[in-house]
């Protein structure tokens, strides 16, 4: 079986997620102010919170849950049951959650496995101005499996 349908598997099939309530809600990206101040800021000109001018509509960004549910899909070809943070996860061997690991200069690391198991695999996200999006992935080699471990991205390192 290919490396790659082999982690999807692995992903998909996994038991729950240790440790995995140690990660914090990722929170959203506000959405901008005609002003270019964070939602809830007070438009230039009302200064005591009345009625400035309309807020400007705000563009669909992609969630987190989004963004993880995409990246697995496209691995696997399948939509897998992916509930969240590990945190807020009930143990269920046939979904997936994720708890961040590490924030490095490329984003944040978070694990990926079924809640109340082990990590699966990592990936690398990022939020920017359209929402959250997988920058890179890894999953670490089993030992004594088929094929040899792939290097560890420099990214990874932050994981430990």
């Amino acid at each position: 079986m290919e490396r790659t349908a082999r982690i999807v598997v692995a992903l998909l099939a996994a038991g729950g997620l240790a440790a995995c309530g140690s990660a914090e809600p990722p929170r959203p990206v506000p959405a901008a102010t005609p002003t270019g101040g964070p939602a809830g800021a007070t438009p230039a000109g009302a200064s005591d919170g009345s009625a400035g001018p309309p807020p400007a509509s705000p563009t669909a960004q992609v969630t987190f849950d989004q963004a993880v549910v995409r990246f697995l899909k496209g691995k696997s070809g399948r939509t897998p049951r992916f509930v969240g943070l590990c945190a807020d996860a009930k143990p269920d061997p046939g979904a997936l959650c994720a708890a961040r690991r590490a924030t490095v200069d490329e984003g944040e690391v978070y694990g990926i496995g079924a809640p109340y198991s082990e990590v699966d695999a990592f990936l690398l996200m990022r939020r920017d101005a359209g929402g959250w999006r997988v920058v890179d992935s890894y999953v670490p080699g089993v030992a004594g499996g088929e094929a040899a471990e792939p290097p560890a991205p420099a990214w990874f390192r932050a994981v430990g």
